[in-house]
């Protein structure tokens, strides 16, 4: 019997990734976000959320993909890291998948450290899916500046 993952599923453009549904609290709409200055490109912003501050990274941005046409039609998956929350903007979200541990394919290394975040790939019928590692999805500067705009 091989171990299964529960993983939500989402585009980035036109490309499929994926999260360990354990990361993800919830799924929210897009909402206006209030610009942080002199934060990094990809963060979008901040919003309210549940009596909190909940920083938004622009997954387009930050994956160095074109920005998005119509913001409001966007999707934030709210992420757990740690004791922290902060929200991804993508695309769509498409569903829970159950993931076996035979679709996983190891990430292949392309283009140096810069996808150290995809800890691999999942290997449906149709497609090819980056399984992506939240903690690390934001290097340990970009994690610091993060936790500036949680306080």
């Amino acid at each position: 019997m091989s171990i299964e993952l529960k993983a939500v599923s989402f585009y980035v453009g036109e490309e499929r990734f994926a999260i360990d549904i354990n990361h993800v609290d919830t799924v929210i709409e897009y909402q206006k976000t209030t610009k942080v200055p002199e934060a990094s490109d990809y963060i979008e912003g901040i919003v309210n959320f549940r009596n909190g501050v909940l920083p938004i990274i622009n997954l387009r941005l930050k994956f160095n993909y074109p920005q998005f046409e119509d913001k409001s039609k966007s999707k934030v998956l709210v992420v757990k890291l740690e004791e922290k929350k902060f929200g991804l903007m993508v695309d769509e979200v498409k569903e829970v998948m159950n993931v076996m541990q035979e679709q996983i394919e190891e990430s292949p290394t392309i283009g140096g450290n810069k996808a150290d975040y995809i800890s691999g790939i999942i290997k449906t019928n149709d497609s090819m899916i980056f399984l992506i590692d939240v903690e690390k999805i934001l290097s340990k500067d970009e994690k610091i500046e993060l936790d500036k705009l949680i306080k």
